[in-house]
């Protein structure tokens, strides 16, 4: 198997597969790590210290996040959140309602904010966030880049205390300035000087388009799953690239799906661990004299042209990572990656999103090719009208993801009355959203921002309309349980 490239959490049973090796700009020391993607966004988080809690015989996680986009300008945010999982019997649970005051070296109380939405990434829910005013985040970085010890404490009205560790915190900031080139610049966390040559810009994240729709697959294409010859080519694929036994029967599961008007993607169970599997997937020509082309070990699913490849890191399920990668008609693009973070018991799933691979998926032509959407580009009129709509489409074909999902849940699939009212509901939505967003735009008919303001409306709404849709979805799967 071959290893996930980068710092993936500090869990020494994290499994994680790839088939791309990519740079990975990461770092881990004591309680804290940092992770940055494509784009130059760094995210830094703490822990709680495990073995100081241990030997305390108490058990409160928490965590805290510090994210910072590149660039000389770029705002420093931060939040925090407390264990939400129930080990041993403990309720680490916090309710919404209770107050909890930051205490800083014992001498800074301060209240936290109240906890921010639910939201959700990569279909993975995030919840039980605060946000950090700036008076907050300025008192807690004096604390972690402190010489010697800080006591950095989140306390409820009952006096419950979460414990916020600083060990290694000075490393990871110092390597977060370091990886966007803010070392000896005023704008650095830890070491702060007058250079501002090495700072590192945004990046804008890559753009994939993919096709509006792929070929059906067919009763031929399927029936390739039991044809000797085909069967006998894909066993010689699978001794090549998986270490798992065949099948007791002899027989193949092969799963076939037509990919493009030459090209199929196939299949196949390839290795499984305590809590996590994998299934290779292949790129097979029509053409026999044409050898498979081996994509992945690592996928947990296929579906449409993209492939899901999503590991566990422990069996409590605390810390995940996830890739994902699309057709874009002519090969499969790594489009998203990530993890949660260390296997700290904060939440299921993890504590944070954080990538290190993001991309803006568009179906069809990018309507903004050749601009840079993060330069001065962006801020003509043609600019805003062009990375608009590369926006609207981004997010429209995740309106369109989630409907499918919901689509596809038993709940609703089983309903044909319950189908066709959410298309309707679709429908009745898109035309209020256009209606609305014509009149918005017909205020500015006689400027030259008529159009980005159309645009800009159809954005918002459309992002409104994904919370809202995937709200629905999460409660429609609670219900069939």
């Amino acid at each position: 198997m071959q290893g996930f490239i980068g710092l993936v959490s500090l869990c020494s049973l994290f499994i994680s597969l790839s088939v791309v090796a990519e740079q990975v700009q990461s770092f881990a020391h004591g309680d804290w790590q940092v992770v940055c993607d494509n784009t130059h966004t760094c995210r830094a988080v703490g822990y709680h210290n495990q073995e100081l809690q241990h030997k305390q015989g108490e058990y409160a996680p928490v965590s805290v996040i510090l994210e910072r986009a590149a660039g000389a300008d770029a705002e420093l945010t931060a939040k925090v959140k407390f264990g939400q999982i129930v080990m041993d019997g403990a309720d680490n649970s916090q309710t919404e309602a209770d107050p909890i005051t930051l205490s800083i070296n014992d001498s800074y109380p301060s209240l936290l904010s109240p906890e921010l939405p639910a939201y959700q990434q990569m279909d993975l829910n995030f919840s039980g966030e605060h946000e950090l005013t700036k008076s907050q985040l300025g008192q807690l970085l004096n604390a972690l880049t402190m010489k010697g010890q800080a006591s950095i404490k989140f306390i409820n009205s009952a006096g419950k205390v979460w414990q916020l560790s600083a060990t290694g915190s000075t490393a990871v900031l110092l390597k977060m300035d370091d990886f966007q080139g803010l070392v000896n610049t005023p704008f650095a966390i830890v070491k702060k000087g007058p250079r501002t040559t090495t700072i590192v810009q945004p990046k804008q994240a890559p753009v994939i388009s993919i096709p509006k729709q792929l070929p059906a697959t067919t009763e031929a294409d399927r029936s390739l799953a039991s044809h000797p010859d085909f069967i006998t080519k894909m066993q010689a694929a699978i001794n090549q690239s998986c270490d798992i036994a065949p099948a007791e029967d002899g027989k193949l599961a092969l799963n076939v799906s037509r990919l493009s008007e030459h090209q199929l993607v196939v299949t196949a169970t390839c290795w499984f661990a305590a809590y996590n599997y994998g299934d290779a997937v292949w790129l097979v020509d029509d053409n026999p004299k044409i050898e498979p082309k081996f994509i992945t070990d690592s996928a947990t699913n296929y579906s449409d042209g993209t492939i899901y490849e999503f590991m566990r890191g422990r069996g409590v399920g605390d810390c995940v990572s996830e890739r994902r990668y699309i057709w874009n008609g002519s090969e499969f693009i790594l489009a998203d990656s990530y993890s949660t973070g260390a296997c700290r018991e904060i939440a299921a799933g993890g504590a944070w999103y954080l990538p290190t691979t993001v991309s803006t998926v568009v179906v069809g032509d990018d309507p903004a090719a050749g601009f840079d959407c993060l330069s001065e580009q962006a801020y003509s009129t043609e600019g805003m009208t062009k990375c608009g709509l590369r926006e609207l489409a981004s997010v429209d074909l995740k309106v369109a993801e989630v409907i499918k999902s919901i689509n596809a849940l038993e709940l609703v699939a089983s309903d044909s009355e319950l189908t066709a009212a959410f298309s309707q509901a679709e429908a009745s939505w898109l035309t209020y959203r256009n209606d609305v967003c014509k009149a918005e735009m017909l205020t500015y008919v006689e400027g030259s921002m008529a159009m980005p303001v159309l645009i800009g409306c159809k954005i918002e709404l459309s992002k409104k309309r994904l919370r809202e849709l995937q709200l629905t979805k999460e409660s429609l799967i609670f219900r069939d349980f």
